[in-house]
């Protein structure tokens, strides 16, 4: 074996074990006289019809007939499914350990989980549960535009592929599959520890957030972001509702 192919097929794994830098530009610190914000995302008016796509191919693996889901869930006038989170805190409390590293799975051919958080440079370890040929591609959106990050072939022989989570602008992640149209998924990749994942009643909680002024954000896959302004004091606590609608 030469030196060089040796270099080549031992890189990738480096990759894997070196510190992420973007990871970097987050700095766990002390917080001294962490606030808390808190609130309760709504939806208003009729929500959007479930999207169904029909099975085309590989139904020994996928299933017959055709997919339904639900993209917008609303139950008693709470919309799930939404991360809340402060844009541009550039220190704070540690990651939790839970997002530092995760799992999607590929199963009847869908993404499990639909949605999840990761940590900017967190581990990311992609499943291949299914006797059918998948092709998981990765796309950070921007705005209206979309950039490429992975494109994984992944035959039913290989059970397992891991990346490390790293976005350039943004923190949304979309996930499909080449080869079945109807997969999809979401990954947000937090570029700090203050976010939340709504609870079943739309609620939610940022807690030991440093004293200072933020944009609190919240972010919906179907319903895009919306914004507020927002600024705790020390051992502060702030209220913030969002409402999205079909309009």
């Amino acid at each position: 074996m030469t030196r060089r192919f040796f270099l080549l097929s031992i890189l990738p794994l480096l990759v894997l074990l070196l510190p992420n830098a973007s990871l970097a530009k987050y700095k766990v610190a002390p917080v001294s006289g962490g606030g808390t914000i808190t609130g309760r995302v709504s939806f208003e008016g009729k929500p959007p019809a479930p999207v169904k796509y029909i099975i085309t191919k590989d139904q020994h693996a996928c299933g017959e007939g055709q997919v339904t889901r639900q993209e917008v869930d609303v139950k008693d006038g709470a919309l799930r499914g939404v991360i809340v989170y402060l844009h541009k805190v550039k220190k704070g409390k540690a990651y939790p350990k839970e997002i530092q590293s995760v799992v999607v799975d590929q199963k009847k051919c869908a993404y499990l989980p639909y949605l999840q958080v990761v940590a900017e440079g967190g581990k990311v370890t992609i499943l291949n549960s299914d006797a059918a040929h998948h092709n998981i591609h990765t796309y950070e959106i921007i705005g209206r535009a979309k950039r490429s990050m992975w494109n994984i072939s992944q035959p039913k022989q290989r059970k397992k592929v891991v990346r490390r989570a790293k976005v350039r602008r943004s923190p949304i992640v979309r996930i499909e599959c080449d080869v079945h149209n109807w997969m999809k998924g979401f990954l947000f990749v937090a570029r700090n520890p203050y976010y939340a994942l709504v609870n079943g009643d739309g609620s939610f909680e940022i807690t030991d957030v440093p004293p200072g002024k933020y944009s609190l954000r919240a972010w919906h896959p179907a319903l895009g972001v919306k914004k507020k302004k927002t600024s705790i004091s020390a051992g502060g606590k702030k209220t913030a509702d969002f409402t999205f609608s079909s309009k």
